[in-house]
Order: C-alpha cells, then sequence, then structure tokens
C-alpha cells in the first residue's frame, strides 16, 4: 500500500475537572494515497479528536502521527461541520483565504478562486457575505476553501451533518465527482452508516469511551453506490452491528 498517513498508538487524554478522561487510547493505522476513508461511530468515540490530530490541529497526545515524506502541512486542507466561514469576507475573499496565507501569487489566486465558484455554482454570489447565503451555500464555500489550495489531503469533519438531506446528498454527489477527476485523499467523520457506505474505500468503526478501533470494513461496493441492492443493505447490517453497543 502506498501509504500517506500513518497513526501509531495514538491516545489522547484529558482533565475534566479532577478526572482525566481518555478520548481515543491507542489507535492505529495507515491510510493510502488517494484513498478515500471514513471514521465511523457513536457520539462519544474521539472521532473529530482523531481528525484533529492527523491533521495538527490538536498537538497534545501521545503516540506518532507520520506522513509521507513529499507532504507538509500546505498539503492539507480541513473541511468543518460548522462551516467556519470569516463573516467580515466575501465570498470570494473566503475561498481565497487559504491561498493567500500560503502567499500565492494574485494571477493563480484569481485562477483557482474562480474555478471554484463555477465549480459550486457560487459565481454570482462571489461579492456576498456568508451572512447572506444559506447553509448549504455557505458549506459549498466552505469545501470551495478547501479545494481552492489544491490539497493532497482533505479532512473533513462531518461536513453534511448541518445540511437537509437534499442538499447534503447533492453536495455527496459533488465531492465524488471531484475526488473521481483528482484523487485526493479525503479522510472524513461520519456518524451515519449510509453516508459511510456512499463515499468510503474503507471504514473504520470506533468504539464509545474512550475511542477505541474496533474495526476496519473494506468497502468492495462498485461506484456509483447502488443505495437499494441487497449487497448494500448487507454492509449496513454489518456496520450497525459493529457500531451498536
Amino acid at each position: 500500500m502506498d501509504t500517506i498517513i500513518t497513526l501509531d498508538s495514538v491516545t489522547k487524554t484529558f482533565r475534566e475537572g479532577r478526572k482525566l478522561v481518555t478520548a481515543v487510547e491507542n489507535i492505529s493505522l495507515e491510510i493510502a494515497r488517494g484513498e478515500f476513508f471514513v471514521f465511523l461511530g457513536p457520539s462519544g468515540s474521539g472521532k473529530s479528536t482523531i481528525l484533529r490530530i492527523m491533521s495538527g490541529l490538536e498537538k497534545s497526545y501521545h503516540g506518532a502521527v507520520r506522513l509521507a515524506p513529499e507532504i507538509d502541512r500546505n498539503d492539507i486542507s480541513f473541511v468543518f461541520q460548522q462551516f467556519a466561514l470569516w463573516p467580515w469576507l466575501t465570498v470570494y475573499d473566503n475561498i481565497g483565504i487559504g491561498l493567500v496565507a500560503r502567499h500565492a501569487p494574485a494571477p493563480l489566486i484569481r485562477e483557482r478562486v474562480g474555478r471554484e465558484l463555477e465549480r459550486f455554482g457560487l459565481a454570482k454570489f462571489a461579492r456576498s457575505f456568508p451572512r447572506e447565503l444559506s447553509g448549504g451555500m455557505r458549506q459549498r464555500v466552505g469545501i470551495a476553501r478547501a479545494l481552492a489550495t489544491d490539497p493532497k489531503i482533505i479532512f473533513m469533519d462531518e461536513a453534511f451533518s448541518e445540511l437537509d438531506s437534499f442538499t447534503a446528498a447533492a453536495l455527496r454527489r459533488d465531492i465524488l465527482e471531484i475526488w473521481n477527476q483528482t484523487k485526493p485523499t479525503i479522510i472524513m467523520v461520519s456518524h451515519l452508516i449510509p453516508e459511510a457506505l456512499e463515499l468510503a474505500d474503507r471504514i473504520a468503526v470506533l468504539t464509545v469511551h474512550p475511542g477505541r478501533l474496533e474495526k476496519i470494513v473494506r468497502n468492495t461496493l462498485p461506484r456509483p453506490r447502488a443505495k437499494r441492492s441487497k449487497e448494500f443493505f448487507a454492509l449496513e447490517d454489518h456496520l450497525y452491528s459493529l457500531v451498536s453497543p
């Protein structure tokens, strides 16, 4: 396997009053270059904690996270659950902020932001502010911002959970199309089994309190996934048996 990121015995603890709480415990795994990998589990299983550790947002933990030698933090983007847009910046400037932070030249910023505005149907909202957009449109901006830097690794923390089911389904289709075209490594957190089955090559099932790796399930269903097939339902039942307490 052409590994792009490795976790070796990753454990995260924190203090809650006088009590020491273990959020995730002894997580070891490898993720392949170009893979769509999903962490699945109920609330309290440490999914978001693992994502923050892997992406470098959380720096206090035990164990090791290793990126492939040619990968640095500029090759990583993050899509947040709560949109995380700068309210005082326009859609155009929100999409381009990662490029500005990387000191990209102005022509490249215009080209990349223009590309993402067109790709996500945001061109006519380029000068709008986040408060003027629906939740679905704001999340499109968040995803466009993540993609504008042409990342090699994209982390997505329950990126569709704040959206209605129709908008979420449309955005999942968009993400799969982009992934099929450019093959970044996508590492995503979800608590929805059908969503994980629709998207993932492999699914890491986590236990709750503390978050431990129960099993990694390989999803060999052909793409695009037939969500009403007996094979889909069989794998869905298997995942439910793993996730259920």
